[in-house]
């Protein structure tokens, strides 16, 4: 094998084991999207750059086109869980942030098939409560406040969640 340096970078040059090797190499076409998929979901231009610098990389059969891969939307398509805080917290129980989850398919020992989260911002503490059901979220923030204001000896202030309906009646 030969590697060429060019800056950081090092071209690999492989020494092929023989003609057939080489031909199967060279002949490996495939369908944009299955390049775009099987390289971890690539950027075309990415993909061009790699082609340039590894030998054995498949070539795309089709015609360029304005492929959009779903894969790709839905990881760009992202929402906060929490919407953006511009004050900076300085004290734990200043800002408490919330999930419910559930319900889980494989329940628990216990049976619980929910859990009810609660991160402390300024430490990132997590505490979870597992439960049976959903109507128990109210019964666990009584307990995690308690705990909460015991520990630090403040009172808890905000609590963020993201409004997914697990605080409505």
């Amino acid at each position: 094998m030969e590697a060429k340096r060019y800056g950081n970078v090092y071209k690999l040059k492989p020494v092929w084991g023989g003609e057939v090797c080489h031909a199967a190499t060279t002949s490996r076409k495939e369908p944009r999207a299955v390049v775009h998929a099987s390289l971890g979901h690539i950027q075309f231009k990415r993909y061009e750059q790699l082609l340039i610098m590894v030998d054995g990389i498949p070539r795309i059969l089709d015609a360029p086109s304005d492929h959009v891969c779903a894969g790709c939307c839905m990881g760009k398509i992202g929402e906060d869980n929490f919407p953006r805080n511009s004050e900076k917290v300085v004290n734990s129980a200043d800002l408490i942030h919330s999930e419910v989850l559930g319900p889980i398919k494989t329940k628990t020992l216990g049976s619980c098939a929910y859990a009810v989260t609660f991160i402390d911002d300024f430490s990132r503490h997590v505490t979870v409560y597992l439960m049976k059901k959903k109507a128990e979220v109210l019964e666990k923030f009584k307990m995690f406040k308690a705990d909460m204001e015991t520990i630090t000896g403040r009172k808890l202030k905000p609590i963020r969640s993201d409004n997914g309906g697990e605080y409505t009646v």
